[in-house]
């Protein structure tokens, strides 16, 4: 990926829009989505044109690399601590940790990984551990870029732009988070002690100041997006106007402050994006935020196709040459390169061989045992080198164990406390013991019953009940509600179910369970 004598090409494939820099000439192009996030087929062929147009323009030689920072659409972001081991065992024990970790397989994932700090002995005479911070995303959004890329001529390389914004601010507390505020939607990405710990995509962009400027004046769309985008040029000359733009800038700035929570900035927010430019907007969104928090502006040179992913990008190829810390890594099928071979002569290979075999095969007995023999010696001494490893996994996998988060029972606790014709629509629990769900119930009353026998189970430290929705025909209330569970909580219904059903399942073992068999082997155990 080394090539001094031609500009590297700078990629951010965003929500609404693909953004292209190579040397000092950028380009912007706008993405058409259909509902399930996939490119229209109209979309993808005007992108392959457009990049196609763009790197003969500009004489981009054929297989190009180009370095692609990808949005937070549908990006999962993990820290996970596992045993240290050497590189060879990392990759062989990585994929367990992630299909544990994750809803998918590492097969429908592309992944990628970077170690967050170096490894440390663990407490109590314990290996030592090393941290890991793993991003995944499903492969088949990858594939769909890759296709594109692939198809223009371009070598692509995939990382998070969410990651290469924050090479761009300037000292940074312990913890902190850049917010880039995009056309719809805005990424928001959380770090503590300079690792990154979630990502996030908000429901909120510059097109909702567009929006409250159209409504409050009662103009068109283009002048509305016109007065916010010249409105730090002085472009407002009535004074009233500019009274009211300002209104629109504080209200949607509270707007956007309910969508983020406290715990998710830290002690600083960096703001990046077209609306982050606007005047007043920084002090305005730290105002609504409260709690001391202070919003900065990271200044960027304007141009098209320069985005802060991308020049965060180019300034970390420029300071550490062609290495990334984090890349998204998708195994490319060679099944379809397997079938372009041609296969002719492999019939007529096949024929002579079994000519050959047919005539000799009674007297080259000898000759062709010999290769088996020597190969079931190989085995042998290759399975007796990997008998002293058996004790390292089962550790590896006791201490899986031992660590998983006791998911079920907050689950156990919601079932049993939830009231009849209740309706949970939505549910989220983290390793940190953080809940969330939104569920519709009959009444108010209902709602109090429910969070008192929450809190009542002894497994919730704080249970808080955010919104109360009635529903349009006034039949259900919608909530939602957060909370803190306690991991190592054992709740008192489900301690009381187990006490009494003991003996029921002790009478139930002593008539129905059959004559035990003397000598069999006894199960074993499968650990998670």
């Amino acid at each position: 990926m080394k090539s001094m004598d031609s500009p590297r090409l700078y990629l951010e494939i965003g929500q609404s829009s693909l953004k292209a820099l190579h040397g000092e000439q950028g380009l912007e192009l706008p993405l058409e989505r259909q509902e399930n996030g996939r490119l229209t087929v109209p979309c993808a062929e005007r992108l392959t044109l457009s990049l196609r147009a763009f790197l003969k323009r500009h004489n981009c030689r054929p297989h190009v690399p180009a370095l692609c920072a990808l949005g937070a659409r549908g990006v999962s972001l993990r820290r996970l601590t596992l045993p240290a081991a050497s590189p060879e065992e990392l990759q062989r024990l990585l994929p367990l940790q992630i299909e544990r970790e994750f809803p998918l397989s590492p097969n429908e994932l592309a992944w990628g990984c970077r170690q967050l700090r170096p490894e440390r002995p663990a407490k109590n005479g314990a290996p030592a551990v090393q941290e890991l911070l793993v991003a995944a995303v499903k492969k088949e959004v990858l594939q769909e870029y890759l296709d594109i890329l692939v198809g223009c001529g371009l070598s692509p390389v995939f990382t998070l732009a969410a990651l290469q914004r924050s090479t761009l601010c300037s000292r940074p507390p312990v913890a902190y988070a850049v917010l880039d505020i995009g056309r719809t939607h805005s990424e928001l990405i959380s770090f503590e002690n300079d690792a990154p710990s979630s990502i996030r995509l908000l429901p909120w962009g510059g097109l909702n100041i567009t929006q409250g400027i159209e409504q409050r004046l009662a103009i068109t769309h283009a002048d509305a997006e016109t007065l916010k985008i010249h409105f730090d040029e002085k472009f407002v000359s009535n004074g009233e106007r500019e009274q009211q733009i300002q209104g629109v800038f504080r209200t949607e700035s509270h707007v956007l402050a309910k969508t983020i929570q406290p715990n998710w900035i830290g002690q600083k927010l960096y703001l990046t994006g077209a609306t982050a430019r606007l005047r007043d907007f920084a002090p305005l969104l730290s105002n609504a935020i409260g709690g001391g928090v202070e919003c900065e502006r990271v200044e960027l040179s304007h141009g098209e196709g320069r985005s802060a992913a991308i020049l965060g990008l180019k300034q970390a190829c420029e300071e550490n040459g062609d290495f990334l810390p984090l890349i998204l890594q998708l195994n490319v099928s060679r099944d379809t390169e397997t079938r372009a071979r041609p296969t002719s002569w492999k019939w007529a290979a096949l024929a002579a061989v079994l000519a050959a075999s047919s005539l000799c095969l009674r007297h080259a007995e000898v000759f062709l045992q010999k290769p088996r023999l020597a190969r079931t010696v190989a085995e042998i001494k290759a399975y007796r080198e990997t008998l002293p490893k058996i004790e390292r996994e089962l550790s590896f996998l006791q201490y899986l164990r031992t660590n998983q988060p006791p998911y079920l029972e907050p689950l156990f606790a919601l079932a049993s406390a939830a009231p009849a014709g209740a309706r949970i629509e939505t549910l989220s629990m983290n390793r940190h013991g953080e809940l969330s769900l939104r569920a519709a119930m009959r009444d108010s009353q209902q709602v109090v019953d429910f969070r008192s026998k929450l809190i009542d189970s002894g497994l919730f430290s704080t249970v808080v009940v955010e919104e109360q929705t009635p529903t349009p025909d006034r039949q259900k209330i919608v909530v939602r509600i957060t909370g803190q569970w306690k991991p190592n909580a054992t709740p008192p219904a489900r301690h009381e179910a187990e006490k009494s059903t003991t003996p029921l399942k002790a009478r139930t073992n002593l008539t129905n369970q059959p004559p035990p068999n003397i000598g069999a082997p006894s199960p074993t155990t499968n650990h998670p």
